[in-house]
């Protein structure tokens, strides 16, 4: 299919996914997730490929959802006036994002820049994340008033319950180096080397015939189920749902409809959104 964010390209037995909004750090808007579970259910359906290398176009791998319009309407579905809508929609993203944990053929993530909030989401539910030195890694860089848990769910397997809560509570980000050491990223490697690094990496992977691949991808995504792995996915779903209906979203929801996404960020760096929020 024609893809118009999205870039879908083969090479033998390998297709490389690339996220292709470059002007938006490659943030997920609705067309790019609906390409995005398209592009993989293909890779999925075509008996050559025996891996996919998934990366971002420009200077990030993706900053996560689409929040960049300089003002939201009211009544779109990012600002959760339509309970049944925004469900519907909701539950959309997670079965995209979820392609990259259940295509039965080896993912390596390919991470440089900015990997925030749902970035983080598709990269780590990677089989291999290879991430620059310099990469930039955090679950959320927005205002923690608008963020609640879909993200947790994949962190806290892959970095603890310490390192988790850290994150949730304090925010930041971290580099492709402490994003090994505390086992999110699988290798760091200077940005320079990132590319050939893949690219031997998928070669070797892809000299293994595809039902052995596919026999231990399963055998060790579905043990992860039994330990809980899907099932701390979907309560995490469930409480970002609820939490995207709370009155305190609400109320930053409005802020943003208001004054647009970027002021609010900044003001929330500065200090001050929060308290002109409590006394509105």
């Amino acid at each position: 299919m024609p893809y118009t964010h999205l870039l879908y390209e083969k090479s033998g037995p390998r297709i490389t996914v690339t996220l292709n909004r470059p002007d938006k750090i490659n943030a997920l808007n609705e067309e790019l997730t609906r390409e995005f579970e398209a592009a993989m259910l293909a890779a999925e359906d075509d008996d050559d490929i025996k891996v996919v290398v998934l990366k971002g176009a420009g200077r990030g791998f993706c900053s996560g959802h689409d929040y960049s319009k300089e003002h939201f309407v009211p009544g779109e579905r990012e600002t959760g006036a339509d309970t049944q809508g925004h469900r519907i929609d909701f539950h959309k993203r997670l079965r995209a994002y979820m392609r990259v944990w259940d295509i039965p053929k080896p993912v390596i993530a390919q991470v440089h820049g900015p990997c925030i909030a749902a970035g983080t989401l598709l990269a780590g539910l990677a089989d291999i994340v290879v991430a620059a030195h310099d990469a930039k890694i955090g679950p959320v860089e927005a205002a923690p008033g608008m963020v609640q848990g879909l993200i947790w769910g994949s962190w806290l397997p892959l970095v603890g319950l310490r390192k988790t809560k850290d994150f949730a509570f304090l925010h930041g980000t971290m580099n492709g180096i402490e994003a090994v050491q505390c086992g999110w990223a699988t290798h760091a490697v200077p940005v320079g080397e990132l590319a050939d690094t893949v690219d031997r990496m998928a070669a070797e992977i892809a000299r293994v015939p595809l039902e052995i691949l596919m026999m231990k991808k399963q055998a060790i995504n579905r043990s992860a189920n039994q330990m809980g792995f899907r099932e701390m996915m979907e309560i995490n779903f469930e409480m970002s749902l609820s939490g995207h209906f709370s009155n305190t979203r609400e109320e930053w929801t409005a802020t943003l409809e208001k004054d647009g996404f970027k002021p609010v960020m900044e003001e929330w760096k500065a200090g001050t959104v929060w308290d002109r929020n409590r006394n509105r």
